[in-house]
């Protein structure tokens, strides 16, 4: 694993979610898949970027509102999941996702901590000769900042993770089928969640009583 090329990456996707560009990379469902496809294994990448995602989701970053930062922590989670194992492990899957709700606030706090920095470095004394490009410079700089704490928790978090899911993996042995359930219910609580998002029940009841029937069948026919 290139740990620096992990904290770069990590750094990229810190600025998307606000500072520059703002590509959507900073998603945790993209931000994870990118992260392992690396690694060779998008597969895993996805289905751990898509259950982050759901949490995600109800996340709303509007105007100075604190929040936890889903991107970077995607991305250092799943780092930390491809290290801590080299099969698909549904135990260690439920883990990283624990390890990354964890790491957002983290991250999140990191965020608040930049904001204030800028709001006093932007109070500076401007030069007087040149305040335009005094102004520009201060632009870039803040740039570099966002970018050097979005690259330093995304590294901290991946070893970090590493550590805990390896030796909480060894510590901590589920049945097969405990950690796919616990995932399941956690996935369909946020799915509830997010339904408002898209119209609220009302204008989903179709769907939401499709999925509903699907679902008992499902365990019927098990």
């Amino acid at each position: 694993m290139n740990w620096i090329a992990v904290g770069a990456f990590g750094g990229v996707v810190g600025l998307d979610a606000t500072s520059f560009a703002q590509t959507m990379i900073s998603r945790p469902l993209v931000a994870a898949t990118l992260t392992a496809a690396v690694a060779g294994r998008p597969g895993e990448g996805l289905l751990l970027g898509s259950i982050l995602e759901l949490f995600a989701l109800v996340i709303l970053p509007v105007g100075a509102a604190r929040y936890p930062e889903s991107g970077t922590a995607a991305v250092a989670t799943t780092t930390a999941y491809l290290v801590a194992t080299p099969l698909l492990s549904p135990a260690v899957l439920l883990l990283a996702v624990l390890f990354s709700l964890l790491w957002e606030y983290v991250c999140g706090i990191t965020v608040v901590m930049t904001r204030r920095f800028n709001e006093k470095y932007v109070h500076l004394e401007l030069d007087a000769a040149a305040p335009d490009r005094t102004l520009e410079r201060r632009h870039w700089i803040a740039v570099f900042v966002d970018f050097a704490r979005a690259f330093a928790v995304t590294l901290a978090g991946a070893l970090i993770g590493a550590l805990a899911l390896r030796g909480l993996a060894e510590l901590w042995s589920l049945n097969a089928t405990v950690a796919p359930a616990i995932l399941s219910i956690g996935i369909s609580c946020m799915v509830g969640a997010s339904l408002p998002l898209f119209g609220g029940l009302r204008e989903r009841k179709l769907a939401f009583g499709l999925g509903v029937v699907c679902g008992l069948l499902i365990l019927l026919l098990r």
